[in-house]
């Protein structure tokens, strides 16, 4: 590290405090405040220490000592992450504030490089380069990590919503049923044949009721995957029975011409007292 930056280093230390409070100041004084209550007054104290860690990291980053800052910025975006995350903080609201943050870490070094003559341009240009990389590369973390959390948790939600959305139920040992709610596209058409056959095989099931009684359409979607899973579960042994079919979605059924030999009940009461 130049002395002149590690000069202006020690002075963002020495002065983390005003930074902040200007910083803190910014926030509190706009028109329309965040959304998120973690920038609310209440609570300063946890604004102060989470300010002061991150401007204790762009301060890492004037030295050469990179695996300083590589642990350095591990753990703050460990602590931002969990901390926004818990508190719902939209992640606009975080690049927002850390820009502000940013503006006032480059009106410090700029106060500092007006009162001291022996701070050339080139130096302040310098700083002021460092200072911004920093600020740079700590959002662009920050922003990646938070939006492959994100993107994991949407997919988790989406891997629960589909099993949810397509339950084998075992009747007895080798009897299931498959109730199918709502509107049937061909993704879900899809997804509902997969999971009807591995669970079906997974419970050594012998008979399989697809009951449509919750079901609000008969489409082209539903009839291709009634064809395939037909053909599929008469080649896995499994005999495939419907239920629940309303006048109306048998008045579809003809009408798309479904061509497929599948025994059929008016209810699933129907099915359950003949097997049972």
């Amino acid at each position: 590290m130049k002395e002149i930056q590690k000069h202006i280093s020690q002075h963002l230390v020495e002065h983390m405090d005003d930074i902040i409070e200007k910083w803190l100041d910014s926030i509190y004084s706009m028109k329309t405040p965040y959304t998120s209550p973690v920038y609310e007054p209440l609570y300063k104290a946890e604004l102060k220490a989470d300010s002061k860690q991150t401007v204790g990291l762009v301060t890492d980053f004037f030295a050469d000592d990179q695996e300083k800052v590589k642990t350095s910025l591990h753990d703050w975006l460990e602590h931002m992450y969990q901390r926004r995350i818990k508190n719902d903080v939209p992640l606009p609201e975080v690049i927002m504030t850390l820009d502000k943050l940013r503006q006032q870490v480059l009106n410090a070094i700029a106060d500092l490089a007006i009162q001291h003559a022996e701070i050339t341009k080139e130096d302040f240009a310098e700083t002021i380069r460092l200072a911004n990389r920093a600020f740079d590369k700590i959002i662009g973390d920050f922003t990646t990590m938070y939006y492959t959390q994100i993107v994991e948790y949407i997919e988790s939600q989406r891997s629960f919503i589909d099993e949810i959305s397509a339950p084998v139920i075992a009747i007895t040992d080798s009897i299931a049923i498959l109730p199918v709610v709502g509107r049937v596209d061909r993704e879900r058409a899809q997804h509902l044949m997969e999971s009807a056959i591995k669970r079906c095989n997974d419970l050594s099931i012998d008979n399989l009721c697809l009951d449509l009684s919750a079901s609000t359409t008969f489409d082209t979607a539903l009839a291709e995957m009634l064809f395939h899973l037909s053909s599929i579960t008469k080649l896995s042994g499994i005999e495939l029975v419907l239920s629940g079919i309303k006048p109306k979605m048998a008045q579809e059924m003809i009408r798309v011409n479904m061509d497929v030999d599948i025994p059929a009940y008016h209810s699933l009461k129907g099915f359950l007292k003949n097997q049972l």
